[in-house]
């Protein structure tokens, strides 16, 4: 199998009360989006790693990022677009026609494992599509405008989506093209409007998203707490 990696780092850093993006912001000695992209380059399955960021931080990421992303996989860094969906697009319009699969992760979630990479590349090889998520504990309301109940829907038919998601190259660049300009809120969604088979598989609690700095001192916490912890030997696929 031939994965092609799209890394979403174009999240504002508003919520965080900081002025940079999100993605560079320091979690343990280093930008927030490195963690993430370490962990997909160590996957023997990955050629590539496509980072798409902002316009205006292109010059100062390659300044400052570029001999340890050459290292580490990553073959271009693109501007991202008005939404989320726009900079995939981008990301997705120079990944390599060879590739098998394209996995796309936002690069606010910095504890992805490789194990979780590589089961989500598999399904999503074997199925079409896949997605991590993880059942909701909580009873959902779903209300109206004047925030009105109108339906409960079985919990057990709830589960929260993370990221990475993977779709096969194929079906991924036919989806986006059906697509045009509708709106999205994941990479998963843009399948399922295409009328392609999406499959869920079980994530992982680590892999959250950092939106605020409670996330954040969550994630220093983790990666504290992982930073104690014996390397073990990974087995690459």
């Amino acid at each position: 199998m031939r994965i092609s990696v799209i890394i979403a780092a174009g999240g504002s850093g508003q919520r965080m009360g900081k002025k940079s993006p999100k993605a560079f912001l320091p979690l343990a000695g280093e930008a927030l989006f490195l963690h993430s992209v370490r962990t997909f380059a160590s996957v023997r399955a990955v050629g590539e790693i496509i980072l798409v960021c902002p316009e205006e931080w292109i010059s100062r990421v390659e300044k400052r990022f570029g001999k340890v992303l050459s290292r580490l996989k990553v073959t271009k860094i693109v501007p991202g677009g008005e939404k989320r969906q726009d900079s995939v697009e981008k990301g997705l319009s120079v990944a390599s026609s060879d590739s098998d699969v394209i996995l796309v992760h936002d690069a606010a979630r910095p504890f992805v494992t490789a194990s979780l990479i590589r089961k989500v590349a598999k399904e999503a090889q074997k199925h079409g599509a896949a997605v991590p998520a993880l059942p909701v504990r909580d009873t959902i309301k779903v209300v109206n405008s004047a925030r009105k109940v109108i339906e409960t829907p079985p919990r057990e038919n709830i589960w929260a989506a993370q990221t990475p998601q993977g779709i096969q190259s194929t079906l991924f660049r036919k989806a986006y093209r059906k697509l045009g300009r509708k709106e999205v809120t994941d990479d998963a969604e843009i399948v399922e409007r295409a009328g392609g088979k999406v499959i869920v598989v079980e994530g992982e609690p680590e892999n959250f998203k950092i939106t605020d700095p409670e996330d954040m001192e969550r994630a220093v916490q983790i990666a504290k707490k992982r930073a104690k912890k014996p390397m073990r030997r990974k087995n690459k696929v």
